[in-house]
């Protein structure tokens, strides 16, 4: 489960940011996943609540918004939304893709006093 290595680093640079900035607390952090990023959104929740278990952090909410997938089938030109589930060209069944959105993880957003 990559889940908690992709937590337990958005956690140390949640803190390295909260020491530079000399905040006091941070309330919420947004992620945005890409659908085709390989993260499970469930997962990462779960994650999330046991890396800031007995940490400053205890209370800081994570936010996911999930971007989608978008990909190119290669042999057809077909452009559509696709997930890890369902990696074929529904016009042709290729299989030759190649992502142009939704393989991101990113810190969107962190909310903090």
């Amino acid at each position: 489960m990559h889940e908690l290595g992709i937590c337990d680093a958005i956690l140390k640079t949640v803190d390295g940011l909260v020491k530079e900035e000399e905040l006091t607390c941070v309330h919420k952090v947004t992620l945005e996943v890409g659908m085709l990023s390989g993260a499970m959104p469930n997962f990462l929740m779960d994650c999330w609540q046991a890396v800031i278990d007995g940490t400053p952090y205890a209370d800081t909410e994570l936010a996911i918004e999930t971007i989608n997938g978008i990909v190119r089938c290669e042999d057809c030109g077909h452009e559509f939304s696709a997930d890890l589930e369902r990696l074929y060209c529904p016009k042709c069944v290729s299989r030759r893709l190649t992502p142009l959105t939704g393989t991101d993880l990113t810190i969107k957003e962190i909310e903090a006093d």
